[in-house]
């Protein structure tokens, strides 16, 4: 890492323009990020620690004073987000995943909901060339296809690299010549998780010539696949494409594809069975297949991928803004298509929460099943709002349906309010 003139600021750490939020472990890398932001950033920053509850409440909360105090010391602003203890375990047991992919998988979904709840527009990440050259040896080992050597990418949607061109070494460096005294997690010993025994019984026989090669692979496939991607026809709650140009690309742009949608939703290594089934839908025009991950709906003129229901719906309670999961229900600029609410004839208990089986709303043209309505906007599933006498209105819009609303909230006089799930 190259420092300026006072040999403590680094010159060459590229930053985006906005208001950042650094997710913030306390470890080497991010405390050495932190201290980057309060001298380049100041002002525009803010450190949010994701506590996942799964050590000794007693070194989870020695972790969190020292977070505090290097927060403090360096003058950004610092909050906490502690996950239910076992809800790691939870997930990764409904998966059949592991505890390190269920804490990343609750982190992200945790880091995003922030990020839009609080009007940030970027989330930071203190991944660094060595982390980059760590992914590449595990997706090697792992047998993954060789697209998914590009590894770690410096921009991927709102989450920004700044520290992914600097090695480990140059971040200690740096960490030292700061005096900060980083926390430590006792998990990163335990050599039952790939990535640690990789780290601790790998990376040390690689010279930094050969780390620095590994990077410059991921350089050069990532370049590839840009050169051979498909276009989006849509980006956001969901990536579709048309279904003429995927079946007419060649396979392995096709199978990258369905390899970024699944990392962007957050699942889990797609098979190869899995890909074989995509490549066979897509070709039918119709279908629909689901992973851990995400849903993945086939139409004569699109391949849609969706992330799977849990990452969007859980009921909370009516407020100004009603979070469910990557999206908020909330004021909006009201259109033709937006719904107008009058909250004053809601009653309570309001809720917003996925769509199920046997759920029923009240249409002008008489009573409609929202699974109906899903089949025929060809959406894989949609958010209601509740109240106690049923369902206010169902969101498919977002989804690339319509969002529809019940009739008793039709022609009511009073002040509507235009809400959209966004």
């Amino acid at each position: 890492m190259k420092a300026s003139c006072n040999g403590l600021i680094p010159d060459s750490v590229p930053l985006p323009p906005g208001r950042l939020l650094l997710a913030f472990s306390g470890g080497d890398d991010s405390l050495s990020l932190l201290s980057v932001l309060s001298r380049k950033a100041r002002g525009r920053c803010m450190a949010l620690y994701v506590n996942h509850s799964i050590r000794s409440d007693d070194e989870l909360e020695m972790e969190e004073i020292r977070n505090r105090a290097n927060a403090a010391a360096l003058s950004v602003p610092y909050d906490t987000i502690r996950l239910e203890r076992g809800s790691v375990a939870e997930l990764a047991r409904r998966k059949g995943i592991g505890i390190e992919a269920a804490a990343r998988e609750l982190r992200y979904k945790a880091l995003h909901s922030y990020r839009s709840e609080h009007g940030f527009d970027w989330i930071l990440t203190a991944h660094h060339r060595d982390d980059q050259a760590e992914t590449v040896a595990m997706r090697m080992l792992s047998s993954a296809p060789f697209y998914a050597w590009s590894g770690i990418r410096r921009t991927d949607g709102v989450i920004f690299r700044p520290f992914l061109g600097f090695s480990k070494a140059d971040i200690l460096s740096y960490l030292e010549n700061e005096g900060l005294t980083p926390s430590v997690d006792s998990t990163n010993s335990d050599l039952s998780y790939l990535r640690n025994s990789i780290r601790h019984a790998l990376m040390p026989l690689l010279s930094d010539d050969a780390k620095e090669s590994m990077a410059h692979i991921a350089e050069n496939v990532a370049v590839l696949r840009s050169r051979y991607s498909l276009t989006p026809l849509h980006s956001g709650f969901y990536i579709s494409y048309d279904r003429q140009e995927f079946i007419a690309s060649p396979r392995f742009a096709c199978e990258s594809a369905v390899y970024d949608a699944n990392a962007a939703f957050g699942g889990d290594r797609i098979s190869r069975r899995m890909i074989e089934d995509v490549m066979k839908k897509a070709g039918e025009g119709r279908g629909r297949l689901e992973t851990s991950g995400m849903v993945i709906m086939f139409t004569a003129g699109e391949i849609r991928f969706y992330p799977s229901l849990s990452s969007f719906a859980m009921p909370f309670a009516l407020g100004s803004s009603i979070p469910c999961g990557l999206c908020m229900i909330r004021d909006a600029a009201p259109d033709a298509l937006t719904l107008r609410i009058d909250q004053s004839i809601l009653v309570p208990p309001v809720i917003a929460r996925d769509a199920r089986e046997g759920d029923v709303i009240e249409l002008k043209g008489g009573r409609k099943r929202i699974s109906e309505l899903m089949k025929d906007q060809r959406v894989p599933y949609s958010i209601v709002l509740e109240d106690r006498y049923g369902i206010v209105c169902c969101f498919s819009r977002a989804f690339g349906g319509r969002d529809r609303l019940s009739k008793r909230f039709l022609g009511k006089e009073g002040e509507p309010v235009a809400l959209a799930l966004i």
